[in-house]
């Protein structure tokens, strides 16, 4: 970043700086950082997330979000929003109040840490609005712009896929080449703008340039040299990404996912982790169903979701207070459905009755038994193993211990946030879809290892886990997976495909229904 705001500065007052001399200083002022300016420096990235979350999609800035089944949470606790929107707008606040921060740090003569904030703070006095407005408009300008070239590309590979089929691969690729750059230029743009409304801010207020190194006019042979490399370069990349994208148009990379139902429902069609949701939704044929198991009172397993009856049974009891057959007497209801709660044993018969395989999800609580892990895998490992189910848990001694116990079972590990990679014995991760990326993905399956994404209930979120390449789905709205794994597999029209590239690039949904 201070590479960049140097680049910005050099470019907007033509000053004779080579880019070696920029990197070189660059460098020096990450490595001149105090201690705490460091710490307030990574801060300042997370405080302008509210005002910039369009224009940076960095690794680091896109872990800094809530997860979607922390959100679906809140909204069952509507006071929870009140701090949190208090939270927010603070940060919003603070992030155009301090924009003009890492430019006083880079600039200034000023050092100390309580001196740059006074003085960032004090440039950006009376210009919120006006900052305010800039950001708007240069976030909607270019969300307008990117949104003009896909739709345009889409509209061009509608015509050449209907009218000119038999260049309609060529176009297509030249199309998606495009479509590559212009995200690209849009992203390059949009840093710079931002970028350079902190750079007025600062200098606005202190107008004084530091002094530069200029650098001598290289000779005409060192020119030619450093624009055939350039030139090289720039023609291998688009020769590697040239091959990506024909794989891509021709629907070469990438296996489809396992398709799988959470809790054992479809869009509501009965009551959680029950018996006849399961024979529901088995007919609708998922690749499993992931349904979750309790210990009880007497060291029996249940099936439930919830550490607490109250919600779906009407009683305030936990599951670890009953014992397995007074658990079975009770009745839960859910939309619009009642059944009686399963026992494990009897959830897995009518599985194995309907030959549906299950994600069986061991829950624990404080309340287990020391052997509980040990008696579940000694009752149910080879009934697990023949019917090809599998298992996952929040808990990693879960994992661990059943991976000890019964190295054959296939184990998943659930992380409901990506920090950072694991490294575990685990088969696979079951990791929330809000936080997860390519690049965990990637080191997954450089390991061996399986990603399932989880709970994804929204088409354009399971067409961008489709493009990460997770090896499953699991999803409340299985029917909806099931149309978008099949319009993949039916060999879309390339345009249809450089939409859902489109897509995945940017964050705008410009998809247009056939």
């Amino acid at each position: 970043m201070a590479f960049m705001i140097r680049s910005i500065r050099s470019i907007r007052y033509d000053l004779k700086i080579g880019y070696k001399v920029l990197l070189k200083q660059s460098i020096h002022d990450v490595l001149a950082l105090r201690p705490l300016t460091a710490l307030l420096v990574t801060w300042y990235f997370v405080l302008i997330l509210p005002f910039g979350e369009v224009l940076f999609k960095s690794s680091l800035l896109s872990k800094v979000t809530i997860p979607d089944f922390i959100i679906q949470d809140m909204w069952a606790s509507p006071t929870i929003w009140g701090p949190i929107l208090i939270v927010y707008g603070l940060a919003f606040f603070f992030s155009i109040r301090l924009i003009s921060f890492l430019p006083t740090l880079l600039f200034s003569s000023e050092k100390r840490t309580g001196q740059l904030i006074k003085l960032s703070w004090d440039s950006a006095r009376g210009r919120f609005w006006t900052t305010l407005l800039k950001g708007l408009v240069i976030t909607t300008s270019l969300a307008i712009l990117a949104v003009i070239s896909q739709i345009g590309l889409y509209a061009i590979q509608s015509y050449a896929d209907t009218h000119l089929q038999g260049q309609a691969l060529v176009i297509a690729m030249v199309n998606l080449l495009l479509l590559e750059f212009f995200s690209q230029v849009v992203l390059a743009l949009s840093v710079v703008l931002l970028l350079g409304i902190a750079l007025d801010i600062f200098e606005q207020h202190q107008p004084q340039l530091q002094p530069v190194q200029e650098i001598h006019t290289k000779s005409k042979r060192m020119i030619g040299l450093r624009r055939a490399g350039v030139t090289l370069a720039i023609l291998l990349i688009a020769g590697t990404v040239s091959i990506y994208n024909y794989g891509y148009l021709k629907g070469m990379l990438g296996d489809y996912p396992v398709l799988i139902s959470h809790r054992g429902v479809d869009d509501g069609n009965g009551v959680q982790n029950t018996i006849p949701a399961l024979e529901k939704t088995s007919a609708e044929k998922p690749d499993y169903i992931e349904m979750d198991i309790q210990e009880t009172k007497d060291h029996q397993f249940v099936v439930m979701h919830d550490p607490n009856l109250e919600a779906l049974a009407g009683v305030n009891r936990t599951v670890h207070d009953l014992t397995l057959s007074e658990l079975t007497a009770l009745t839960v209801s859910e939309n619009g459905y009642s059944a009686k709660i399963p026992s494990f044993d009897q959830y897995l018969d009518a599985a194995e009755k309907h030959h549906q395989k299950l994600l069986v999800e061991i829950k624990v609580s404080p309340q287990d038994s020391p052997n509980m892990t040990k008696n579940f895998v000694k009752k149910y490992q080879k009934r697990m193993l023949a019917d090809k189910n599998r298992i996952h848990s929040l808990s990693y001694d879960v994992v661990s211990q059943v991976k000890k116990q019964a190295p054959n079972l296939y184990v998943s590990f659930i992380m409901p946030y990506n920090i950072s990679f694991p490294n575990t014995p685990a088969n696979a991760y079951t990791m929330e879809a809000t936080t997860l990326n390519d690049t965990f993905v990637s080191q997954a399956h450089d390991k061996k290892q399986d990603v399932y994404a989880w709970t994804v209930n929204d088409d354009s979120v399971m067409q961008n886990m489709m493009f990460m390449d997770v090896d499953g789905i699991i999803t409340d709205q299985l029917s909806t997976l099931k149309d978008v794994v099949k319009a993949n597999n039916d060999h879309p029209s390339y345009a249809n495909r450089l939409s859902l590239f489109s897509n995945q690039l940017s964050g705008f949904d410009v998809t247009v229904e056939n």
